[in-house]
């Protein structure tokens, strides 16, 4: 058997109290961001969205970390139904109206 004491996430010290902090996150998103009307910016303890849940109708604009500004509605409707998770790296998003919009926090340790 192979000695697997040095792969993450699953060798955090005993001592850390928190479960989640000893073994990992498990999923491919660790936090939601709750974006309601107005702008939000996925900086400092925000940073590292790479999900959108958008309902349908939302009016709005998603601007990516690299440039460039898609409308909500537009990725809304790419979606299951409006319903689905878009993966998509951004650095902000403005609600106009209907929302929220939900951002969903990455977890780097699982592509």
């Amino acid at each position: 058997m192979a000695d697997t004491t040095g792969i993450q996430p699953y060798n955090y010290p005993a001592s850390q109290a928190d479960e989640f902090e000893r073994k990992g996150h498990p999923g491919k998103f660790l936090q939601s961001i709750t974006c309601p009307v107005g702008t939000t910016t996925f900086t400092g303890s925000y940073f590292g969205v790479g999900g959108l849940i958008i309902p349908n109708p939302t009016v709005g604009t998603a601007s990516l970390s690299l440039g460039g500004d898609i409308p909500l509605g537009t990725l809304a409707t790419s979606s299951a139904n409006g319903a689905g998770i878009i993966e998509i790296s951004v650095k902000s998003v403005k609600v106009d109206s209907g929302g929220p919009v939900y951002a969903l926090v990455r977890n780097q340790i699982i592509r």
